[in-house]
């Protein structure tokens, strides 16, 4: 049963009971009493009691005062009510009877819950309204504060209401703007005493709660005999922010003095917009931000060498991240190259050096290249190199490269010096060669030529006499012979003797040369013969047998007689087909 329903009850009841015994009745205004702490009320007891001597009071330990008697009507003042809760008994005396009618009394917390502010009509779930306190009095309802909270964080939201009487009576109820978060109620409670509650409810941050007021709010409801009080606390705006990751920024420039580089710092998700601030040596420099707000881009540059700060501060919502950066700023002059000879000899070495000017950067680094040819790699200035110079070195283009080895930056070349390598005449057997074939009746060139640097005049002579190189002459016998040639420039003279052989054709010589082969091949030719006659005779050999025997008689003749008989046989071989 609700508390307020019972004084009503128990007051039917004692009407009821009065009228078993008596014919009045006996009413009580109010039903049941409730009163701040510390105040004063009034009950009216009402009564059908027609007798002139009939009285009326209340019986109670608490200090009373009697404002008006009259006929039918009382009024009676309880002052200073300290007590929580109490059960005042009312009596009226008529005709010698009395009748008696208990009435609760209950009290409640006086300010700060103050004037009061009646809550709307309905269930404690009205929107809060703000209830405004005097001066120098605390706030009954306290919100904890309520820190940044990061996107997807769990935050328990926390308040506290203090010395609230009756605590049955009240309800709390945690606002996220104008919706509802948590409704808490104490009707379990049966202390009449002021208590303290705390109410918590545990809240997970998303974007779309950023700028939401936290309110609590307070109903202290004591209808229906009673009033209702609304107090709400000061709204705490929720701040909700997204900052994962720090901000990125390359963490070394290098530039020239004098340069100017864009250097971007950069944002991943963030809630809500990133706001951006970079500063180079304590300097604040101007910024672009790119179009998703993710990207903060500011020209760099600086007068004077030397390692600089640059610092990139990002603020979101309530979190500031800052991200640092270092700006290397270097002199970086065109390297000077310098050789000891422009035009050296061959074979002496030539002294390359390249050098720097003074105010360069350390970091520098120098190499000489010889075309494409690395001759000395990277170094401090001053990079110094030797080169032993050959004839075949001439032309040479020598250069230096200065680069800093860090930060990508394109290296710079200095103005290229060429090399002309000086060398005396020089003449060799592939040039001049010193003995040299010719042919009698053709036309033929002297093969001489020199080598040298500058190039070489030549001059071939025979017999004091020049004679032109590498020129065509037609040959005779008094061609053949020793020629002197003679090659000068600058440097020197080199000189060379070819000897030339003039071959040609003499009759008597000829014949001489042409006998003996005519002989021998004679002697060949009648070999061949010879076997060729052995060969046919060998055959008719058979064919001869008979005849011979017939011959047999004639062979006892004289020699002579046989010498011709076989002279007439080799003849008649001869004459064989």
């Amino acid at each position: 049963m609700h508390p307020a329903v019972l004084p009503l009850a128990l007051c039917t009841l004692g009407v009821i009971t009065g009228q078993l015994g008596a014919s009045f009745e006996l009413l009580v205004e109010p039903a049941v009493l409730v009163v701040e702490h510390g105040a004063s009320v009034r009950l009216k007891l009402k009564t059908t009691c027609q007798d002139p001597k009939a009285y009326s009071n209340v019986e109670t330990s608490i200090l009373k005062r009697l404002v008006t008697t009259r006929p039918g009507e009382t009024v009676v003042e309880l002052l200073n009510v300290t007590a929580w809760k109490s059960s005042i008994l009312c009596y009226h005396v008529c005709n010698q009877n009395r009748m008696t009618v208990p009435t609760n009394l209950i009290a409640y917390r006086k300010a700060p819950w103050g004037e009061g502010v009646p809550a709307r009509p309905g269930t404690p779930g009205s929107s809060p309204s703000c209830c405004i306190f005097p001066p120098g009095v605390p706030e009954l309802v306290e919100l904890e504060s309520i820190p940044p909270l990061a996107v997807g964080t769990s935050h328990e939201l926390a308040c506290s209401v203090s010395s609230v009487a009756p605590i049955r009576n009240l309800t709390v109820i945690l606002w996220r703007g104008s919706e509802v978060l948590h409704t808490e109620t104490f009707e379990q409670h049966s202390q009449d005493e002021p208590a303290a509650v705390r109410v918590t409810h545990r809240l997970t941050a998303q974007r779309q709660d950023n700028g939401q007021n936290i309110t609590c709010q307070a109903l202290l409801n004591l209808a229906p005999y009673g009033p209702r009080f609304n107090t709400t606390s000061e709204p705490q705006p929720l701040t909700v922010y997204e900052f994962p990751e720090d901000p990125k920024l390359e963490p070394h420039i290098y530039l020239e003095t004098g340069e100017m580089v864009n250097a971007s710092c950069t944002v991943g998700r963030v809630f809500p917009t990133a706001q951006f601030k970079l500063a180079l040596a304590n300097h604040t420099l101007p910024f672009s931000t790119s179009q998703d707000g993710h990207q903060a881009t500011a020209e760099v540059s600086h007068s004077q060498p030397g390692n600089f700060g640059l610092v990139c501060t990002v603020t979101v919502g309530p979190v500031e991240r800052q991200k640092e950066a270092t700006v290397h700023v270097y002199r970086f002059p065109l390297p000077q190259l310098n050789v000891s000879t422009t035009s050296p000899a061959a074979g002496t070495a030539v002294t390359v050096g390249c050098i720097l000017p003074r105010d360069h950067s350390d970091e520098l680094r120098l190499q000489i290249r010889a075309g494409h040819r690395v001759l000395a790699g990277w170094g401090p200035s001053p990079l110094l190199f030797n080169l032993m110079m050959q004839e075949e070195d001439d032309g040479m283009e020598l250069s230096c490269d200065a680069k800093l080895p860090i930060g990508g930056k394109t290296p710079k070349t200095s103005t290229p010096i060429r090399l002309t390598v000086t060398a005396g005449p020089r003449m060799d057997d592939g040039s001049c060669p010193p003995s040299q074939n010719w042919t009698e009746g053709q036309d033929e060139t002297l093969h001489c030529s020199a080598q040298g640097n500058p190039s070489p005049s030549l001059e071939c002579t025979k017999n004091g006499e020049p004679f032109p190189s590498g020129v065509p002459q037609p040959v005779t016998r008094a061609h053949a012979g020793t020629y002197q040639c003679r090659a000068t420039n600058p440097l020197g003279t080199a000189v060379r003797n070819v000897t030339v052989w003039v071959h040609y054709h003499d009759p008597d010589v000829v014949l001489l040369v042409l006998l003996p082969a005519v002989v021998v091949a004679a002697l060949i030719a009648g070999g061949v013969g010879y076997r060729i006659y052995y060969h046919k005779k060998k055959i008719r050999e058979y064919q001869l047998q008979k005849r011979q025997r017939q011959l047999e008689m004639e062979q006892r003749r004289t020699v002579g007689c046989s010498e011709e008989t076989a002279a007439l046989n080799g003849s008649a071989q001869e004459a064989q087909p």
